[in-house]
């Protein structure tokens, strides 16, 4: 691109990436405030004290959108048990399936390696069997122990959202490249793996890159707007009846 002018898409065509991103929605979160907590004995002012609110994510919103599309949002809520034990359930039979199609791959790799007679540099063909390491290659929810969003959620959430709404606009000739940061929901191989079964075109997200996503500048918007409707939240309670 040509570094003299800024959003001249010269090299790169903006108007095809699909932004996408995600943000918490917390009670108790009191922005703009600069909060000191005092020990007993020590001297403060009553109208600066403040009471310590316990922060904690009720929700998360995710979003997308492309150039002259609006795409669909999705909201994570707080996972029940019974849906934990579903998605537990849910992940052993992709598991089953992975490894029934990966050992199908392989059968069809060595027929294709004995019909050409390809052999490796030892000269012994190169068709051994891979052994299947459930350890390293069985899909996994995750470390969020403290809640949150994690690979399979977002795979079942939001990307299952997203991908047919992309497939709607390339049917209508709209080509579409998903462009997701580099949250380890969004790197995992389960939501990858699902990108490639269903053909959709990732845009590569470089580490330590800044931040480019379009989707950031209406967060604030979103923000500001939100927020002059009502009090921000202090408790669950408070949470659920706003």
């Amino acid at each position: 691109p040509d570094q003299d002018k800024e959003y001249d898409n010269k090299g790169f065509n903006f108007h095809e990436v699909v932004f996408t991103d995600e943000t918490p929605a917390r009670i108790g979160d009191e922005r703009g405030m600069i909060q000191t907590w005092c020990c007993e004995g020590e001297q403060y002012n009553d109208d600066v004290k403040h009471n310590r609110n316990v922060k904690d994510c009720c929700l998360q919103f995710y979003a997308c959108f492309r150039y002259n599309f609006k795409g669909p949002c999705h909201v994570y809520y707080q996972e029940t048990e019974e849906e934990k034990a579903a998605a537990e359930v849910h992940i052993a039979q992709l598991n089953v399936n992975k490894k029934t199609r990966d050992n199908k791959l392989q059968i069809y790799a060595q027929q294709a390696l004995q019909g050409i007679s390809e052999s490796d540099i030892n000269g012994r063909y190169n068709t051994r069997k891979k052994q299947y390491v459930p350890s390293t290659m069985d899909y996994k929810r995750g470390d969020r122990g403290r809640g949150g969003v994690d690979r399979y959620r977002h795979r079942e959430g939001a990307l299952k959202k997203v991908v047919p709404w992309i497939h709607n606009l390339k049917n209508r000739g709209i080509k579409c490249v998903l462009q997701q940061d580099g949250a380890p929901a969004h790197n995992s191989r389960l939501s990858r793996d699902y990108l490639v079964t269903e053909h959709v075109d990732r845009l590569w997200w470089p580490g330590h890159s800044s931040e480019a996503n379009a989707i950031e500048h209406a967060w604030p918007w979103i923000q500001q707007h939100v927020t002059k409707q009502f009090t921000p939240s202090c408790t669950p309670k408070q949470y659920e009846k706003q």
